[in-house]
């Protein structure tokens, strides 16, 4: 069985989004998994009834807001008794198609996205952490820094992807997931992507293919909403939930 994390935590998403994501698991993967939620409310998760699937809760950090992110860094602890390679998706994220494949790609490797400013500089230096795949052996290190230094991490990073990013460039061992594996909906995906990016994009201008909803090429297992809109602001959203 396959592990898969997710954080839960906050208000900005309700425990649909958590049924959601077992629902795309069971849809979507062909090979078992086990869904582990990182909550700061676990009587709730559990609450749920779903079937493989725990709550851990999550530390008393006191993130607010847009530090919630920060969260996702607990998942490399050594507290977490995890069974395989970990694949982690953002909440608003929707699985498409079979993503068995994830946990056998580059074995030996931190996989993770490359920020989706790539759909207009190519070669862009930024991770998107929206869907990563880890040993959880190798990286305790990850979690055990940001817990001495934590004060001074959230002061010099926007966030966790910005610390992953940060921790790589002086260390081997993470590739990007291939670019139609994972791909961003408002950039990429809607009207078969973007011109340019930003929160002002023109209909139709902007777009490559405005007569079209949405395109998603074969290959593409995972369509990523960051920052607006939302996920469930979308037809695609509902189109490809249940």
């Amino acid at each position: 069985m396959k592990d898969v994390c997710i954080v839960y935590a906050g208000d900005k998403f309700t425990p649909k989004h958590v049924e959601q994501k077992r629902l795309q698991l069971d849809t979507h993967c062909s090979i078992p998994t086990r869904l582990t939620v990182l909550t700061d409310n676990p009587a709730t998760i559990m609450g749920l009834g779903l079937h493989d699937t725990r709550a851990i809760e999550l530390p008393k950090w006191m993130l607010t807001g847009r530090q919630l992110w920060w969260y996702k860094v607990f998942m490399f602890s050594d507290s977490i008794d995890w069974s395989s390679d970990v694949l982690y998706l953002d909440l608003d994220t929707i699985i498409l198609k079979d993503i068995a494949h994830f946990w056998t790609y580059e074995t030996n490797n931190f996989i993770i996205c490359q920020d989706f400013n790539r759909q207009f500089i190519p070669e862009y230096p930024v991770s998107n952490s929206s869907v990563m795949r880890f040993n959880p052996q190798h990286y305790r290190e990850l979690h055990t820094r940001f817990e001495q230094e934590r004060d001074s991490i959230l002061r010099k990073f926007r966030g966790d992807q910005d610390y992953l990013t940060d921790w790589f460039k002086t260390r081997p061992g993470k590739l990007w997931w291939p670019h139609d594996w994972c791909m961003s909906y408002k950039w990429e995906i809607v009207h078969g992507g973007t011109r340019r990016g930003g929160p002002d994009l023109e209909f139709p201008s902007d777009y490559l293919q405005p007569d079209t909803n949405w395109v998603v090429p074969n290959t593409c297992c995972v369509a990523v909403f960051h920052g607006k809109p939302e996920v469930y602001d979308t037809e695609f959203g509902t189109y490809y939930t249940y």
